[in-house]
Order: C-alpha cells, then sequence, then structure tokens
C-alpha cells in the first residue's frame, strides 16, 4: 500500500495522544496535512503550537477552540518553525475586517493564505470581486468556502475575466452529469488549475468518478473536490486505483462508524503522491498546498456542521 499512507497512520495515532475530547473526523483531517507535507508529527511541536497561539490570542478569538485544530495543524506541517507563521496569520486577519471576509469561520485559513503574499490588500479586493462573480453567476451555490478559492485563485491567475470565463466552461459540463451543488461548484474552481483542456480534464475528473462508483464506492458531494485534485494530476491507472481501493477499505474497516472521510483520505493521499512523483510546473511551487487549502477548509466546515448536526439531534 503507498507509503504516504503509512505516514498518515504514524501521524493520526499520533494526534490520538495529543488530543483529548476530539474524534477521529478531525483527527484524520490533521493527520492528512503530515503525511501529504511528509512532515513527522511531534506531540511536543503541537503542544508548542497550541501555547504560541493561546499567548498570543484571547478566549474568544476565532483562532482558538478545536474546530481549528484542522488548521493548526496545516500550518505545524508546512513551517518548520511555526511561531512566526502564527504570528504573520493573526498580522494578516487584521486586513479580514472588511466586506465578505469579516464573519467567515474560514479566517484562519484565509489569512494563512495571504502569508508570503505580495500586496495581500490587493489580492483580498480582486478576490472580492472575484466572489461577488460566484454569487451573480450562481447565487444559491455560493458560500464562504469560495472565498479562499477566489483567494487562491487570483494568486494564480492574472487575467480574472478570463479565468472566470473558464470555470464557467467547467460548471457547464459538470452540473450536465452531476447535480448542481457548492461543492460541484468549487471542482469547477480547481479544475482551472488543470493544464489539460477543459474537455480532457472534466471527462477525466467523470471518469474517476465512474470508475469509484463501478466499485461500489459511494461518491458524495463532498468527496468532489478531492476528486478533482486527483483528476488534475492523473487519468485513470492501475497504481492509483489499486491504492485508492486498498486505503479507502483501510480506513472504513479502522472507522467502522465513520466511513465519510475513508474517501477523502485516499483521494487526498493518491493525488499528493502524484504531486511528489511527476508535478508540473505550476504544481511544484506550491500550489498544491493551496489547493489542498481550498478543499481542507471546505471539508472542515463540513465535518463541523456534521458534528453540530449529530450533537444537536442528541
Amino acid at each position: 500500500m503507498l507509503t504516504r499512507y503509512t505516514r498518515y497512520l504514524e501521524s493520526l495515532e499520533g494526534i490520538r495522544g495529543a488530543t483529548k475530547w476530539f474524534t477521529d473526523d478531525f483527527r484524520r483531517l490533521m493527520a492528512i496535512n503530515y503525511a501529504i507535507h511528509d512532515t513527522p508529527f511531534d506531540s511536543e511541536r503541537f503542544e508548542h503550537a497550541q501555547a504560541v497561539l493561546k499567548q498570543k490570542t484571547g478566549i474568544f478569538s476565532k483562532f482558538r477552540g478545536s474546530n481549528n485544530f484542522v488548521w493548526l495543524s496545516f500550518l505545524d506541517a508546512k513551517y518548520e518553525d511555526i511561531e512566526p507563521a502564527i504570528d504573520e496569520a493573526l498580522r494578516l486577519d487584521t486586513l479580514l475586517d472588511r466586506k465578505h471576509f469579516r464573519f467567515s469561520m474560514l479566517r484562519p485559513f484565509i489569512a494563512s493564505q495571504l502569508i508570503n503574499v505580495d500586496e495581500p490588500e490587493r489580492r483580498l479586493d480582486e478576490a472580492s470581486a472575484l466572489y461577488q462573480t460566484f454569487k451573480r453567476n450562481h447565487p444559491w451555490l455560493t458560500s464562504e468556502e469560495d472565498l479562499l478559492s477566489a483567494l487562491v485563485l487570483v494568486q494564480a491567475f492574472d487575467d480574472h475575466d478570463a479565468l472566470n470565463e473558464r470555470i464557467e466552461t467547467y460548471y457547464e459540463a459538470l452540473k450536465a452529469e452531476l447535480p448542481r451543488s457548492n461543492e460541484l461548484q468549487l471542482v469547477s474552481h480547481l479544475l482551472a488549475f488543470s493544464d489539460a483542456s477543459p474537455d480532457e480534464v472534466v471527462t477525466r475528473f467523470l471518469d474517476w468518478r465512474t470508475w469509484l462508483q463501478g466499485q461500489a464506492i459511494t461518491v458524495k458531494n463532498e468527496h468532489l473536490p478531492p476528486l478533482a485534485l486527483l483528476a488534475i494530476v492523473a487519468a485513470p491507472n492501475e497504481d492509483d486505483q489499486r491504492d485508492l481501493i486498498d486505503i479507502t477499505n483501510a480506513e472504513k474497516e479502522q472507522h467502522r462508524w465513520f466511513h465519510t472521510h475513508a474517501l477523502t483520505v485516499a483521494l487526498q493521499l493518491v493525488a499528493a503522491n502524484n504531486i511528489t512523483e511527476d508535478a508540473s510546473d505550476l504544481l511544484l511551487h506550491g500550489t498544491f498546498a493551496h489547493l489542498l487549502a481550498m478543499q481542507q477548509a471546505a471539508t472542515a466546515a463540513t465535518t463541523v456542521a456534521i458534528v453540530s448536526s449529530t450533537s444537536s439531534s442528541n
């Protein structure tokens, strides 16, 4: 089985020992970050990161709370010295007290996306404009997850009008095959990073979905963004198909009462393995981390909703 999955399991075991009153659905999202960045989870280092964050924020800070452990693990896995990264994220967060961004629960992810970005205020203005375009085109589908994708997109592409036309091309082709949803809109954002033609990458995405369903693996809306990550970097092939099945089944066996993230874990790890082995220039220069942040934030938000709903019903 994929070596990266072994790293994921090692991280997950360490995270379980270092987090109390926490559920495995969140822990699995955290473990993915360490596996993808090829960073071993170190409980002492993570406790230090928590202490630093606690020291620098108030009790009601949007950066506090177990829901943001996914975000903190993203920083911990990505940056060798996390304290300057936290300082910079907190500084950049002060720029988000503006229309659209002010009340977003994804502010920590959005602030982190601005680290090392030239002219962050200009990028935020551009992201706001692109987000408003999304709202005009798809008013009932666009939500705060699209704030983060808009910010990632404006950093990667200069011609935002042409970019939006491409996104609409993807979405029109996708909605002919799948029900409309915010996740499907996010897929159209992600596919914009592919070097392949719109027809080719959409066909590849649909081929992956059809193949998974043929293996009796349920593909839900929340699986579509990580499936898009895989479609960007690989067409269906025997090695990746084998790894997807092995990891998905292994995850289901370990987490019999919460299957939702089994396929998410498999898709992200297999996609990351393709980046390591054979990456395009665009993805080599950090774009995959941005794409991961986009769909990690969406998955975290979905998980928060699921857990909150379950807690309320109980």
